[in-house]
């Protein structure tokens, strides 16, 4: 950031205020009355040069429960819109559909707005939590079931607290699905038919009439059923980690990962130096596959099991700008397979995770000023320093930013009494560190006040119960006004959905997968699969974690919905996108989606993961490129900077 955008910032942050005098039209409650528009805070943190309500606004828009009957439950869906950094946007903002099912998206708003940032040079991108997925799950948490089961939200290791409560009775999925089912809430309807619907409504409600959407993971499917049950508006799509809805994906649950070890065989197969280095690699790497999960495998007088084998071929995948493994791949499998360990040793001491790419390239360029001399060596290295001294400058500049979001955000929404409440509470939490007991009761009474009238009583009873009447606290609640009690308990509520959030991550995924997917395949279609791979061993990796997905999914109904497991055909112009390192979505799934799309092309990032994007760069480019122009033909450029280079061992003199 500039200096002159530094005081623009700091600006805009103190004039600003709840009204989005930047989205007025928003403000307002939006451009169709059937789909209305409430506006509220951001997640935390933003991105440094944000400014809410001028830059990016957040906010409510409540569509139809079920599409078909409009007049009947509705639900919340949180949405942001980021405007386009410039005056003469495009018409069509790029809408990005987050993966799960059930993940959510804007608890990390930071980052996913930073990724799609190019975007924003030529039109405006929106994001939304999906129904059941992230601040958008509220319609399906299950409070009660979660209270009773608080011990395992906050920590597993407390399990042993409040089993006398529960008894034998049913576990934690059952009971929310009950739970759900006394209030009304219609879980059939929390599929990827209405989502798709959901995507049209709120293009609707937020004002556009047509759009460009970006799927990553489970997004690529719901994208692809936007293109087959609600296209209306939708202009161009960029597919990345692609999912197919015809693809059978528990049946295919270890077809990513025999994929990505099959991609290293083959491009060391395809390099003259590392097939000459390292021949047979697919058989090599078999046969250590094969030792680990019969127990035979050792590495220094111990035995190695599979996942340590598969570890550097598998944590490549969410190593976001790090330097890749793959080079090394070869060579690790190599040295198992003959005893021997220095290329492990080397790697196991960096935790397996080589430093990022920006540290590797600084050091890099450190050695080359080492080589020269006199003035060009004093100049280089004054360069040097005054980058480190930026760099510096720009995480400090960043912080004191986002300490200046929140200090105003808290006396904005809570006011003066409500913030110190919130602090005082934050302070008197931290003796519940030393009583797990007593953390456990308080939270569970913590999270009941998510629910049921919001007084001032409730409020101090809880005080009182958990904090020893602590006085400050008790007169805190009681100065307070009706708009401070109001927002105290809306900050409960969000600090209270930290520990059910990964709960309900799990929960919101078997929403829609027990529901969709799994009537579509069985454990007799994952050991049939997973046998006719090129590594059949992978089998012993999966089947532990898919026998449980199914015994979980015995709390839901199945519901299938005729033609849902069909190819998508559609002439929309179509990117996909795949990825050599994904183990969750295979790489030739993006070929696959794109057979029956007569304006597809497909891509593969040799050295990417689950979403490409994340990994290189030159994918957003591709991305924006395409947007800007669907009609263009996408060359090989990424793809062949995105190639890797393999470190060949040293022989014996």
């Amino acid at each position: 950031m500039t200096f002159d955008q530094i005081v623009a910032t700091v600006a805009g942050l103190l004039a600003g205020g709840p009204v989005a005098s930047g989205f007025p039209e928003l403000a307002e409650g939006g451009f169709d009355p059937a789909l209305p528009v409430e506006i509220a805070p951001c997640p935390r943190p933003l991105l440094p040069q944000e400014i809410e309500g001028e830059t990016v606004v957040c906010g409510t828009i409540s569509v139809p429960e079920d599409h078909g009957a409009p007049e009947g439950r509705r639900i919340p869906l949180f949405f942001t819109v980021l405007k386009a950094d410039t005056d003469y946007p495009a018409p069509d903002p790029l809408v990005h559909l987050h993966g799960g099912p059930g993940g959510g998206i804007l608890g990390s708003f930071a980052g996913f707005a930073q990724l799609f940032e190019p975007f924003r040079r030529t039109r405006d991108v929106v994001m939304f939590d999906q129904r059941a997925a992230g601040l958008s799950g509220a319609s399906t948490s299950c409070f009660e079931a979660m209270r009773a089961h608080i011990d395992l939200l906050i920590d597993p290791e407390f399990e042993e607290y409040g089993t006398e409560e529960i008894g034998d009775g049913p576990g934690l999925t059952e009971r929310c699905v009950g739970e759900l089912g006394t209030r009304d809430v219609d879980l059939s309807k929390y599929n990827t038919l209405e989502n798709a619907r959901d995507v049209r409504a709120v293009m609707t409600g937020l004002g556009y009439e047509a759009y460009n959407l970006y799927g990553i993971s489970y997004g690529t499917k719901l994208t692809l059923e936007v293109m087959r049950s609600a296209p209306e508006g939708l202009r161009a799509v960029i597919l990345d980690g692609v999912a197919p809805p015809h693809v059978k994906l528990y049946d295919t649950i270890a077809t990513p990962l025999d994929e990505a070890i099959g991609m290293v065989v083959d491009l060391c197969a395809a390099d003259a130096a590392c097939d000459a280095a390292y021949p047979d690699l697919g058989g090599v790497i078999t046969g250590v596959l094969e030792k680990a999960a019969a127990g035979e495998l050792e590495m220094n007088g111990e035995p190695v099991p599979l996942e340590f084998v598969l570890a550097p071929i598998m944590v490549r995948n969410g190593a976001y700008r790090r330097e890749s493994l793959t080079p090394v791949i070869p060579a690790l499998m190599y040295e198992l397979s003959e005893g021997v360990t220095p290329t492990w040793d080397a790697l196991l001491a960096d935790g397996l995770q080589p430093d990022t790419l920006s540290d590797v390239r600084a050091e890099e360029v450190r050695a080359r000023i080492a080589e020269l001399e006199g003035d060009p060596q004093r100049a280089a290295e004054t360069v040097m320093a005054e980058a480190d001294q930026t760099k510096a400058a720009s995480m400090a500049l960043h912080h004191s930013l986002e300490q200046l979001h929140v200090a105003l955000q808290r006396d904005r929404d809570l006011g003066p009494l409500g913030a110190l409440f919130d602090r005082e509470l934050q302070r008197a939490g931290g003796a519940w560190r030393e009583d797990p007991e007593a953390a456990l009761a308080a939270a569970r009474d913590y999270l009941e006040l998510q629910t049921g009238r919001r007084s001032k009583v409730r409020l101090a009873a809880f005080v009182a119960r958990h904090f020893e009447d602590d006085e400050r606290l008790l007169a805190l609640i009681e100065a307070m006004n009706g708009e401070e009690l109001e927002q105290v308990y809306r900050i409960i509520a969000v600090a209270a959905d930290r520990p059910e959030h990964e709960y309900l991550g799990n929960l919101h995924l078997a929403v829609y997968a027990c529901q969709e997917d799994i009537p579509y395949n069985s454990f007799e279609g994952f050991e049939e699969t997973t046998a006719t791979g090129r590594f059949p061993v992978l089998r012993d990796l999966w089947a532990p974690e898919i026998g449980t997905f199914y015994e979980m999914c015995g709390a839901f109904e199945p519901v299938e919905r005729e033609g849902f497991h069909e190819p998508v055909v559609s002439d929309i112009p179509t990117l996909s996108i795949g990825s050599g390192w994904d183990i969750q979505t295979a790489a030739s799934w993006a070929e696959t989606a794109v057979e029956t799309l007569p304006n597809g092309q497909a891509i593969i990032i040799p050295e990417a993961g689950h979403g490409a994007a994340i990994y290189q760069s030159c994918v957003i480019d591709m991305g924006v490129a395409f947007i800007n122009d669907p009609s263009m033909e996408i060359d090989d450029r990424c793809r062949a900077a995105a190639m890797p280079g393999f470190w060949i061992r040293p022989t014996a003199e």
